[in-house]
């Protein structure tokens, strides 16, 4: 009988034990920020017997860019999403508002942006975030990538790989380095939105829209081309190898859309950034037409391009190399 008793009186110090630890830790625990949002789902249907979804969701990512020594900087990304599917036919709709704070406390408010868009993207390990915007039928998502520090646009662009969600164009890394990302894209005439092609060369239609960027954008190049009648664009291959002229390229990595350029490793001057080029395979009815491009001097190397017979290329926007 002695034993039962002891046996209870210690279950029941343990559980005020347990409990006391609890309530050491709620009242030791301090709230830093916190937000809230609607989220609703509506069925419509029209007067003719079309229906449309129509969701409106609140989300939240945390971006943490960490900084030498030991040092840590906390981002938030709050946005406000509404999207309209269409159940009977092709297509979707929709509007993005986002801000983005920053802080211990996350307690400083640094900008914020209200767009047409469907999807809204915040890369896990780079300062960015990518905005997309869908369409209908053959159209091509049209994204904008933005620096999430400064919210500064960097670029538009296509994802030529159709990946499921998308957080980035082609990415240039160089390892042990404070020199930033670069990115390169582009946009096609199919793309939903961006489409700021100028007037072709004579002869020609415009095809593609290459983009470089580092911390704003660099360069922005057209691509113009032969077209059979009867016949529009089409961007086969879209991707980066590495450059057998440049020195050590055999040591750059290339893993999906991200790259790192080890034959680089530690370098400081942008002017060193190389290893890599930009293929693109297009076809217009007049067979397949394959261009391309090194980088060279932290730029898309139009003078050493190799351009195909019924392409022409030309700078848009060239920012001098310092």
């Amino acid at each position: 009988m002695k034993t039962k008793i002891l046996a209870r009186t210690s279950k029941t110090i343990t559980f005020i034990i347990v409990l006391s630890c609890l309530a050491a830790l709620a009242s030791a625990s301090q709230l830093l920020y916190e937000s809230s949002g609607i989220s609703n789902f509506k069925l419509v249907q029209s007067t003719e017997g079309s229906r449309t979804i129509t969701k409106t969701s609140q989300d939240y990512e945390v971006f943490r860019n960490y900084t030498e020594p030991g040092g840590e900087e906390l981002y938030l990304v709050s946005s406000a999403k509404t999207v309209t599917q269409y159940l009977d036919a092709e297509g979707i709709t929709g509007g993005v508002s986002w801000s983005v704070r920053k802080g211990p406390r996350l307690e400083n408010v640094l900008w914020g942006k209200s767009e047409q868009a469907t999807e809204l993207n915040v890369h896990g390990v780079q300062p960015v975030l990518v905005s997309g915007l869908g369409g209908c039928c053959a159209e091509m998502t049209g994204y904008r990538l933005f620096d999430i520090p400064s919210g500064r646009l960097l670029m538009s662009f296509n994802d030529f790989s159709w990946r499921e969600k998308v957080t980035q164009p082609f990415s240039l890394e160089v390892p042990n380095s404070t020199l930033a990302f670069r990115y390169i894209g582009a946009i096609s005439q199919d793309s939903t939105r961006d489409r700021d092609f100028v007037d072709p060369t004579p002869g020609k239609q415009a095809a593609l829209l290459l983009k470089y960027a580092n911390e704003s954008l660099k360069q922005k190049i057209q691509v113009d081309m032969e077209v059979e009648t009867g016949y529009g664009v089409s961007v086969l291959e879209f991707k980066l190898e590495k450059d057998p002229t440049a020195p050590n390229s055999d040591k750059v990595e290339i893993q999906d859309n991200q790259v790192r350029l080890w034959n680089i490793d530690g370098a400081t001057n942008p002017s060193q950034i190389s290893g890599v080029l930009l293929k693109v395979v297009l076809d217009a009815g007049k067979g397949e037409k394959i261009l391309k491009i090194p980088v060279k001097n932290d730029q898309l190397d139009l003078n050493q391009a190799i351009i195909p017979s019924g392409v022409t290329i030309h700078p848009i926007v060239q920012f001098r190399t310092l």
